[in-house]
């Protein structure tokens, strides 16, 4: 659904492009709002990385280059200060590390990133009302803003959840992974202070 709306943002881009007289207002709208969305998101990350929730902080941030960045495109796009299918500048730069953030996170996971030594046996599990029993199998699912835990404190300052954690079996013996949201990495965990996590892979 998102996909789709993007492309007829773009489409609808090119048509007033070709149009002299009715480009001009659009363009200074459309950055004027991308400007706006930068100033309000970045203080609202600001403010949810200050109450402690670094996780969603993060998130939100991407979500708000992504949005600024494709707003920007599409001033560019209607002002012609670009070529045609090849938008360039702020809103392309924005866009792109927006996608190598978000896809380096996914890479970092699916390749086990911060685990020293080969397992035998491996999944990730994401939490799914407190119990972890959702198993990530593709790296679409990995991405930044789909591994997030939700299960959060009243106030929403502490997580009670890990985000994904990520289950080895070497030999009969199992060890125990958490993924850090800052680090993109796996850090491992100690099982006796974690009772509550699965010890062996799902079926």
């Amino acid at each position: 659904m998102i996909a789709a709306c993007c492309v007829l943002g773009l489409a609808m881009a090119q048509m007033v492009r070709k149009s002299e007289n009715s480009r001009v207002w659009p363009a200074k709208t459309t950055v004027a709002t991308a400007v706006a969305t930068c100033m309000i998101g970045g203080l609202l990350t600001v403010m949810t990385w200050a109450e402690g929730r670094s996780a969603n902080a993060g998130i939100l941030l991407f979500f708000v280059l992504g949005f600024a960045g494709y707003l920007l495109m599409i001033g560019a796009i209607i002002s012609r200060r670009s070529r045609r299918f090849a938008p360039i500048g702020a809103g392309g730069l924005m866009l792109m590390l927006a996608a190598v953030w978000s896809w380096g996170a996914a890479l970092g996971m699916y390749f086990h990133r911060g685990v020293q030594s080969p397992s035998e046996i491996a999944c990730i599990l994401m939490p799914t009302q407190g119990d972890y029993t959702t198993e990530l199998r593709s790296i679409w699912q990995m991405r930044l803003p789909e591994v997030a835990s939700q299960n959060t404190s009243s106030n929403g300052h502490y997580i009670w959840d890990y985000h994904a954690i990520l289950v080895t079996q070497n030999d009969g013996q199992f060890q125990l992974y958490n993924w850090s949201k800052k680090g993109m990495r796996f850090d491992p965990l100690d099982p006796m202070r974690n009772p509550y996590l699965p010890r062996t892979c799902p079926e």
